[in-house]
Formats: C-alpha cells, structure tokens, sequence
C-alpha cells in the first residue's frame, strides 16, 4: 500500500448524473388527456363527446308543425275567429315566440331552436313547444313527504311515458283518495336525445290533464322534427 493515499476513492472514473426513468404510459401527458377525454365522455354521456369533438351543437333552425295534437298555430287559430280585431294578439305572439327562441338557442350555445304557441279553434285550448336541437338534462320533480303533508301524492309528480317525461301537478287530496282528474294537470312534458329536445308546455288547465296524451304529442313534434 503506498503511503498518503486513501483507501476511499472510487474504484473507477465517476459516474454521470443519473437518467430519468422512462415515465409509465398512464403518466404521458398525451395519454393521460386522451383518458380524460373518455372518462369525461362516460361521466357526462355521449352527447357531451360529440358536441366537444364536433365543434357544438348544430345551427340548423327547426319549422314548428302547422299542427300539433289537433291544435293550430295560435296565429293561425286567431286568425280564423277574427284576424282584425286578433292582429295585435297575433303581433304579440309572434315577437313572443320569436324572441324566446332566440333565447333558447342563446341558452343551448346556438342551437337550432324553434317555439311556437298552439291554440285549438275555440281559443280555449293551450300549449307551447319547445324545440332545440342539443340534448337537455332530464326532467325532475323536487322531493315532498307525502306522509307528513297528510297527502295522497305531491303536489309535483314525474310521470314517464315511454321516452317523454312529464311533470304533473296534482291536486291536494287526503292519504288513500286520488287527486280530483280535473284540478290537477300536466305542466310540461319533454323528450331529449344527443342532438335533440322536443318540449311541450302547457299555457293553461283547458285539456291539459292526461300526460299519456301531452306525451304522445311530444313524440310526435319529435318525428316531425327529427
């Protein structure tokens, strides 16, 4: 052994500095966005992967049907009672229906949107559609203990009749009794897809009690529009 030199060195020249260890697939940037992508797409459904991968929802308007479920346009309705002292409610109307179909198609980021009032030939009669081409979340009604408000059914029930859905108000009737048919009434009814949404609701009591008939007025806005 020569004196003055430490036993301690290294046997061999330094090593550099280590190199990073390759990264797991899952742990790419790419992969990891991409498996994003697909979970979003389950969580939030197809109709949110479509419209992100197309760019949003289509543009293209919607012609509301000259009639729906027997009933007219309410312009047209009107019209044939008295189309001159009718005018200004004819006038007023039209601006209403235009103006919140724009505001549907604002609401759905410019979405083909149509809404259109329907009114039968004794203008008694009443319902509006609502029509956009996007999906819409589905329909809910808020939870009432029936039990504790010493009632038969609450007072907003969820009613689904094939693939509509309807909000119904039922009158109040004691635990036991059913709801007086003609008090209580159908509020909306809607069918939803990946790139539709067919709406009907209703603008008064008169013959808007049964949702199997609003509903099938649903499907069939729903295959005139579709």
């Amino acid at each position: 052994m020569t004196e003055g030199y430490s036993q301690d060195f290294p046997a061999g020249p330094p090593s550099g500095p280590p190199h990073p260890a390759p990264r797991p697939p899952l742990r790419r940037p790419v992969v990891a966005g991409l498996i994003g992508v697909l979970v979003g797409a389950i969580l939030v459904g197809v109709p949110w992967l479509a419209l992100s991968l197309l760019g949003g929802p289509s543009g293209q308007a919607l012609a509301a049907p000259a009639n729906l479920g027997g009933l007219s346009r309410a312009q047209d309705a009107i019209a044939k009672v008295d189309s001159v002292r009718g005018k200004a409610t004819i006038d007023r109307i039209d601006k209403t229906d235009q103006e919140t179909t724009s505001r549907v198609s604002a609401a759905y980021g410019g979405a083909g949107a149509v809404v259109q009032d329907y009114q039968d030939e004794r203008l008694l009669r009443s319902f509006q559609l609502v029509a956009v081409r996007a999906p819409s979340p589905q329909l809910f009604a808020p939870y009432e203990d029936v039990q504790a408000l010493g009632v038969a059914k609450p007072g907003t029930e969820l009613v689904s009749v094939g693939a509509v859905q309807c909000l119904v108000h039922n009158a109040p009737a004691a635990p036991g009794a059913t709801p007086d048919p003609d008090q209580s009434f159908v509020l909306n009814c809607q069918r939803t897809g990946p790139g539709l949404t067919v709406a009907v609701r209703s603008l008064g009591t008169e013959g808007n009690h049964d949702p199997q008939e609003l509903a099938g007025i649903v499907e069939q806005a729903w295959k005139e529009l579709g």
